[in-house]
């Protein structure tokens, strides 16, 4: 049964190879629970049972008491296997997790151990699975993130209030609108589209800009954004939040829609974003 996926990439930053896995649901009805990670340059090194199978309670990378679609593991590579560029390293992978199926009315009505699909540890008993990834770099070009986060919108039409916050008026199809920094520059495009009970918003910047952080809300009305009484969007009460601490220039987020927002056939979609830039240097 297949309720999302995982995905694996590196990145340098200050002088460290960084390995990001994210776990992703693309089901709406399914949430993550727990998560856990093992990550070796040996497969004999991910903790195991005398026969083979996988322990997750062991894994070195956990997180309990989730609630959301999505969580991700950042693991210095660098610092813990001693990888330095030039490399070309494999990896092996376990990737666990516990997730939770809810019914129409948020009640949790099944849960389910979920594996990241490669080759089973054992051909019985635990179905847990690894798979591999190959880290590879050249010595040259290194990227640095700079701390210079600044507040851009996704462009729409303008909210009532006194600053330039905007929301994107989603009528069906595939909608694409800029991404615009500090007020005046086009830093990047966002896309919007619904499949199925879930909107999917990706957002991809130009290079040498990266996502630092992004909070969204998605509503059947302008009045349901959250906004003070001047009609400035209060951003800390957005339903979707979400924040990244290495170079990240593009993202796809699947986030969940009610029923009265799968049957709308207008939905008011307010995407603010703190852009940072990137410095890269041989």
């Amino acid at each position: 049964m297949v309720v999302g996926e995982v995905s694996v990439w590196t990145s340098i930053a200050n002088d460290s190879i960084i390995l990001h896995v994210l776990y992703n649901i693309t089901d709406p009805a399914w949430y993550l629970t727990e998560a856990h990670l093992a990550v070796a340059t040996s497969l004999y090194d991910i903790p195991m049972t005398r026969t083979g199978n996988p322990i997750p309670g062991r894994f070195p990378y956990k997180a309990y008491g989730l609630w959301s679609q999505s969580y991700e593991f950042i693991v210095n590579l660098t610092e813990m296997f001693g990888l330095e560029c030039p490399t070309e390293t494999t990896l092996y992978i376990a990737a666990h997790a516990v997730v939770a199926k809810v019914d129409e009315y948020g009640n949790i009505v099944r849960v389910e151990t979920a594996w990241g699909e490669g080759t089973r540890f054992t051909s019985r008993g635990n179905w847990g699975m690894y798979f591999t990834y190959t880290v590879s770099c050249e010595t040259g070009e290194m990227c640095y993130l700079n701390d210079d986060a600044e507040t851009s919108w996704a462009y729409g039409m303008p909210f009532s209030g006194g600053s330039w916050a905007m929301y994107v008026v989603y009528d069906g199809g595939y909608v694409t609108t800029d991404l615009i920094r500090a007020q005046h520059y086009d830093v990047g495009d966002v896309y919007i589209t619904v499949d199925g009970g879930q909107m999917v918003i990706n957002i991809a910047l130009d290079e040498g800009y990266s996502i630092s952080y992004y909070h969204i809300h998605v509503a059947t009305s302008l009045d349901e954004i959250p906004q003070n009484r001047a009609g400035n969007p209060q951003i800390g009460l957005f339903e979707y939040q979400g924040s990244y601490s290495e170079i990240t220039p593009n993202i796809t987020l699947y986030l969940p829609l009610d029923e009265a927002e799968q049957y709308a056939e207008t939905l008011y979609v307010a995407i603010h974003v703190g852009v940072a830039t990137y410095t890269c240097s041989s």
